[in-house]
């Protein structure tokens, strides 16, 4: 329609230039007729073409203004051709730009365009438009699922974290809640939780192993018994590289899960360490249907540390108890001790003053027995002259059987010496005084005091000898006791004074050692006497209050907390009141006071002590913090 409109407008600028031409030429014509040389012609069209040659022109510029009307309508009509079809192009264009901008506002980014100019400006730009709208819809994907990838993992650990609070004081449970969380959080198929034991736990030298505390399967909790060694199996090697173990591709009945709808093998398998600073606690291993998600690893190697420093955390309280036991109970020993060497040197005492007792006693006895002496006369030579009855019967001979007898029948041989040197002494005129052994008939040791008194002439030469002498047999023997008794209890004093003086040192060490074990705990330690005096503060307790440890020790322990958490807080209340009964073993998220007035939770574990009716509590304070990522 529009080619035919184009011809007719073609036609009709002809004709126009035809009538045009025709004009021009009836005027040059009417004109040339007016002129003098047509006038004076015969005016005759051939006069007029010799008088005006170029009239010949005239005569064909309708023909040429047709001609040119005709070529000026074809090149417009070209023109209008080639702008008709360039707004038809144009229109596409725009019709195909539109619906590929209103795809691309619609969120159809797959949406094509259908171009044969490769070197248009703008589609090219449209289509860079295109991919870079695609790349920012997979990188906002990537980020909505990294972001919900990160909010999954940050419920998973906040809800974690609030399960490791709990039952942390029995291993088993602690695991058995640790896994059961795990199967229904990330979807798992079974799980079973290995406890590494060094051995010295159960007396068994050192050698390490692998309990298997807790199994589960399709959330139902299985008993089982499993002890793995050092280094054997996936557990043991995963142990000993300290590293995630993630198997896709497992051993052909390595492991079975059976359902009601039957049974086959996991397609993959994780076993992860609980490690914690570089130190083994025990592996987690993990069987399911579906491969795992990267975040899901990192998820449970998250949460395997945390178990770990929760692990070491139960397992350092708890030596931390059997610490705290152990001092008591050497505390206690080392009273009764006391007490018992303070019975001892009471005892020792009075055996003391019983004996000084029989001493003065036998003072007495021995003067009360001078009246009734053995008496006996003998010559310088030892030759006896006289004995009375008392010396017949202590010596059990008759008058007789003595009568010109030497004295040297009552010494022993191994006295003849110590005979030979009284009678020089004596002969000398010399008085000896003394205890003697002598020998009495029956060959028995006769103990006397025994003074010997030279009798001299009027020359003074010694004529005989006198002695009176007393049996002192009973106070020799008694005095032996004595000796052997001060003997027996100088032995078991020293003996005594030894073991305690070890006790002591062994106490000391002890206390000492313990001391330094709790001062490096990483939990706060406080101990108080039944008064609520603070009697211990280790370090982790000074960074937590930011008191020094003198400005604590001796002073209440009220000063370590507000006192409106004092007033409304029913745990710290019965802790800081002397008389109250204290919560013991409930472990407690209480509210401190440090040095600054600044409030900080914590969580507070308390137990009692008592020895010999003297009562002592100790806190345990750990500070809650749950590490996000």
């Amino acid at each position: 329609m529009k080619n035919k409109k184009l011809k007719r407008m073609t036609w009709a600028y002809a004709l126009r230039g035809l009538l045009f031409g025709l004009v021009i030429a009836l005027i040059v014509f009417l004109l040339a007729a007016d002129s003098d040389a047509y006038h004076n012609s015969d005016r005759t069209m051939a006069d007029f073409v010799r008088a005006f040659p170029a009239f010949w022109v005239m005569l064909l510029l309708p023909l040429l203004c047709a001609a040119a009307g005709y070529l000026v309508a074809w090149r417009m009509a070209s023109i209008i051709r080639g702008m008709n079809k360039a707004l038809k192009a144009e229109e596409v264009r725009s019709d195909t730009i539109l619906q590929f901008v209103e795809g691309l506002s619609a969120g159809k980014l797959d949406v094509k365009i259908n171009s044969e100019d490769k070197d248009d400006d703008l589609i090219s730009s449209l289509v860079q438009l295109q991919k870079n709208l695609k790349q920012n819809q997979k990188e906002d994907i990537k980020r909505r699922d990294e972001e919900q990838q990160r909010t999954w993992v940050t419920n998973g650990v906040a809800q974690f974290g609030e399960i490791l609070r709990r039952n942390n004081d029995n291993m088993r449970e602690l695991s058995y809640n640790i896994i059961r969380y795990l199967v229904d959080y990330v979807h798992l198929t079974q799980a079973g939780f290995f406890l590494l034991h060094t051995g010295e736990e159960k007396g068994d030298n050192g050698k390490k192993f692998f309990e298997l505390t807790a199994f589960i399967a399709y959330d139902r909790r299985k008993y089982a018994d499993k002890v793995i060694e050092w280094g054997e199996g996936l557990v043991g090697r995963c142990a000993l590289e300290q590293k995630t173990i993630y198997m896709t591709e497992l051993p052909q009945h390595y492991i079975t899960v059976t359902s009601g709808l039957g049974e086959g093998d996991p397609s993959s398998l994780i076993l992860v360490p609980l490690k914690s600073n570089d130190i083994v606690y025990g592996v987690i291993e993990m069987a399911m249907l579906q491969p795992l998600l990267r975040h899901e690893i990192e998820f449970l190697e998250k949460t395997a540390e945390s178990i770990a420093m929760t692990i070491s955390t139960v397992k350092t309280n708890m030596q931390t108890a059997v610490l705290l036991q152990e001092t008591q109970q050497q505390a206690a020993k080392m009273r009764e001790q006391e007490e018992t060497l303070r019975q001892n040197l009471e005892e020792m005492r009075a055996t003391q003053e019983e004996n000084e007792r029989k001493e003065i006693e036998m003072k007495g006895f021995i003067t009360a027995i001078d009246h009734a002496s053995i008496s006996m006369e003998f010559a310088t030579d030892g030759t006896i002259l006289k004995v009375n009855d008392n010396f017949l019967r202590t010596f059990g001979y008759k008058a007789e059987e003595i009568a010109d007898q030497n004295m040297s029948i009552f010494f022993f041989k191994e006295d003849q010496d110590k005979l030979d040197e009284l009678l020089e002494t004596i002969s000398k005129g010399d008085t000896y005084n003394g205890r003697v052994r002598r020998r009495s008939k029956k060959g028995e040791e006769v103990w006397l005091l025994s003074t010997y008194t030279p009798v001299r002439d009027t020359d003074g030469e010694v004529l005989k000898v006198i002695s009176l002498e007393t049996n002192v047999a009973d106070q020799v023997k008694l005095e032996r006791e004595m000796q052997d008794s001060q003997r027996e209890l100088d032995i078991r004093l020293q003996e005594t004074r030894a073991e305690v003086e070890a006790k002591f040192k062994e106490i000391e060490a002890v206390k000492v050692r313990n001391e330094k074990t709790l001062d490096g705990m990483l939990d706060a330690i406080i101990t108080t006497n039944q008064e609520g005096i603070v009697e211990f503060f280790n370090v982790a307790a000074e960074k937590l209050w930011s008191y020094s440890r003198d400005e604590v020790l001796g002073h209440h322990v009220s000063m370590l907390f507000a006192e409106d958490d004092i007033q409304k807080n029913d745990f710290i209340k019965a802790f800081v009141t002397p008389d109250m009964p204290k919560i013991i073993g409930e472990r407690k998220e209480v509210p401190i006071k440090d040095k600054f007035g600044e409030s900080v939770p914590v969580l507070v574990l308390l137990s009692e002590a008592e020895v010999n009716g003297e009562h002592s509590f100790t806190a345990f304070i750990q500070n809650i913090e749950v590490e996000l990522f």
